[in-house]
């Protein structure tokens, strides 16, 4: 007698198996697009939030770009498909080391990216919350301090610096880009900047007005540092949970992207970029740090196995 695990595991592979063939199908008429989402590239020891690729691997990461695909495309290019696979590097925040580091490799490759900058971070040079918990070794608080309103976070995150006497120095490396940088920086031809709200909300936490101010204000800030207005943006953690139910944005969200007339808006789950796809929810991969061989296979199945 089958046992009623043996049936779910063989219903399973059915599905999955199907799930395959379809996407292998869909992706000779429709080649895919992949986003992928970085955040860092610095030397580093320790990396519990697993934020930051070494050099080393970004460059290794880079040749395994430039020999898979033709196309390198920009964030806010008019068309985000091409009739081959084609891939898009973006990076989150605006960590100093995305001009020092990052941008330097860029240059090697001849290779576009685009930066989606939290505003608020560059003006008064806040350190990141999450870099704070991770400095402090607090990171089980990370949940806690994500569902407070911005206001709450700043508090409960200098009250647990106060504490740290040596997370100030250790802060150091890991820094948001200066203003001046940041000018700098926007006028680079391989580098297109974007919104990241202005002090790095959940934004599904807001009510759709400060949802809009906070997309809003980023926009205006980066336009007043650079004279150029972003017409991209990313969403601060950007997740949705299983089945597409909205997580770290929703649809206020979406709906504050189209009233700002911008052309499309990146989340963070897996997928592939098709002609259909939501401008306002488009899916990304979060690169970690990988070498080239690590990373490779994990191109493969990012083009291969959908998420369509």
């Amino acid at each position: 007698m089958i046992s009623l695990h043996s049936c779910k595991l063989l219903a399973r592979e059915l599905c999955f198996g199907a799930y395959r063939v379809c996407s292998a199908g869909i992706n000779l008429v429709c080649p895919p697009t992949i986003v992928l989402a970085y955040h860092r590239v610095a030397p580093h020891k320790e990396d519990p939030l697993q934020l930051t690729v070494t050099p080393q691997n970004f460059t290794a990461q880079l040749e395994v770009i430039a020999e898979t695909f033709d196309d390198v495309l920009r964030f806010d290019a008019a068309q985000l498909h091409r009739t081959r696979p084609a891939v898009c590097l973006t990076f989150d925040d605006g960590y100093a080391d995305n001009y020092s580091i990052a941008l330097p490799i860029l240059e090697r490759f001849k290779m576009t990216a685009t930066f989606f900058v939290s505003t608020g971070h560059v003006e008064h040079g806040r350190p990141y919350w999450w870099e704070a918990l991770s400095v402090c070794g607090k990171l089980e608080d990370h949940g806690r301090i994500l569902a407070m309103p911005p206001l709450e976070q700043h508090k409960a995150v200098y009250a647990l610096l106060e504490e740290c006497a040596f997370a100030s120095e250790a802060l150091e490396e890991c820094q948001p880009l200066t203003v001046a940088a940041l000018q700098e920086f926007s006028r680079h031809p391989l580098v297109c900047l974007g919104a990241h709200t202005h002090t790095h909300p959940r934004l599904s936490n807001l009510g759709a007005e400060d949802q809009y101010q906070q997309i809003k204000k980023s926009l205006d800030k980066l336009e007043s540092w650079t004279a150029v207005r972003p017409t991209v943006a990313a969403y601060p953690f950007g997740a949705r949970s299983l089945f597409g139910r909205f997580c770290d944005y929703n649809a206020d969200s979406m709906q504050a992207c189209r009233r700002l007339g911008l052309k499309r808006a990146a989340a963070n789950f897996p997928g592939q970029v098709r002609p259909w796809t939501s401008r306002y929810a488009i899916p990304r991969h979060l690169v970690r740090d990988w070498d080239g061989a690590a990373f490779k296979a994990k191109l493969r199945t990012f083009l291969t196995r959908g998420y369509f």
